[in-house]
């Protein structure tokens, strides 16, 4: 029995010895990654990819293009812009409504002679002064329309936004809300 504990003990202290004479096998060193590098740079966190740009035209202090944080509305646009020159006709702008990334703002002077051709919103007519362009207008301009309200003047916008700009006065028979007799009543007074 002697003999098996000293055969026991032997075994445990060779164990003990080999453990901590052998050095530990060194880790395999990964080799070096190649850079990262991306074919186009993207804006930084913050940056263009989370701003809206709007032009603001008409009875403002300083007219042009503004950026917005997403969810701003006309009224964040116009103070943007400078804010509205005393002679604005503010009741006729929702001031409320939000804004879309590219969109143009109008603000008409009192008695409606700011509209200007290069506004980009309406162009002139001999019978009644000015054509709303159905492509550019926001939905306070569309609202000025005979007929057209808040709801016929969100299809409007809708629509152009689903096809695209339209190509002829005829297409807004594709918008809900509009029918031959509502287009008589339009013709005259819009363009594209």
């Amino acid at each position: 029995m002697l003999v098996a504990a000293a055969v026991v003990v032997a075994v445990v202290g060779v164990a003990v010895v080999t453990a901590f004479a052998s050095p530990a096998p060194a880790p395999a060193e990964a080799p070096p990654l190649p850079a990262a590098q991306r074919s186009e740079p993207r804006p930084p966190a913050g940056g263009d990819a989370d701003v809206l740009v709007v032009s603001v035209v008409g009875a403002v202090r300083k007219p042009g293009l503004v950026r917005l944080q997403p969810g701003a509305r006309v009224d964040d646009a116009l103070r943007a812009a400078g804010g509205a020159k005393p002679k604005a006709d503010l009741r006729s702008v929702n001031l409320a409504r939000k804004v879309a990334d590219g969109e143009q703002v109008f603000v008409p002077e009192q008695g409606g002679g700011g509209a200007t051709a290069d506004a980009g919103t309406v162009g002139t007519d001999g019978a009644d002064g000015v054509k709303v362009n159905i492509n550019t207008a926001t939905a306070a301009e569309l609202e000025t329309l005979p007929g057209i309200g808040e709801v016929t003047a969100g299809n409007i916008i809708a629509w152009r936004e689903q096809h695209g700009p339209f190509t002829s006065v005829e297409q807004l028979l594709e918008v809900d809300g509009i029918g031959d007799r509502r287009l008589s009543q339009l013709r005259d007074r819009v363009t594209v």
